[in-house]
């Protein structure tokens, strides 16, 4: 597998680099291969597709309760 080296990164970019990786629980490295390959992607995202693709996977997972008093509770006892 090539490498490939950055060169003249800016202090600003590379935060906000690091700060997306973060966010999306990647390495540093995992967050620009993200990015270059949805950069270079040939083919559209059928968005009707995509979306149905959700509404499936969220049917799967029934109802979820996100109220304060639940979310404390699964913290209190442990859940991440």
């Amino acid at each position: 597998m090539p490498d490939l080296a950055l060169r003249g990164l800016s202090d600003h970019l590379h935060r906000e680099l690091v700060s997306a990786a973060n966010r999306n629980h990647r390495s540093l490295n995992g967050e620009i291969i993200a990015r270059l390959t949805a950069s270079v992607r040939s083919e559209a995202v059928d968005v009707k597709q995509l979306l149905e693709r959700i509404r499936l996977r969220h049917e799967t997972l029934g109802p979820v309760d996100l109220r304060e008093d639940t979310l404390r509770e699964m913290r209190d006892a442990g859940r991440p």
